[in-house]
């Protein structure tokens, strides 16, 4: 799936080698991982999924906020208020995302 870097946030916590990036039209969020080590840098999928099923109210609809956590954000659909839980991680069933009802 190829996305536009438009409407993109990346989101810093207190993780000094992983970012979250988030697109702010969708939700879709990607975890990003940088180093001086080339083969210690890359990206994976929090959230592959369309939270506006399409009909995307423009870049700037979706916002992560931290929690205490460092791993864990909430993700906010401002035009709807839908929320989410959002959390990061090294090993792939570490990384999920649920809604917050």
């Amino acid at each position: 799936m190829q996305r536009s870097l438009v409407g993109s946030e990346m989101c810093i916590r207190d993780s000094i080698y992983t970012l979250l990036q988030l697109d702010t039209k969708t939700g879709m969020i990607e975890q990003v991982q940088w180093s001086l080590d080339s083969e210690n840098e890359g990206s994976v999928t929090i959230n592959n999924d369309d939270l506006n099923y399409g009909f995307g109210h423009g870049s700037g609809s979706f916002e992560l906020y931290p929690t205490k956590n460092m791993y864990q954000f909430i993700l906010l659909d401002k035009t709807s208020g839908r929320k989410w839980h959002v959390q990061w991680g090294m090993k792939t069933k570490e990384r999920w995302i649920r809604r917050i009802y």
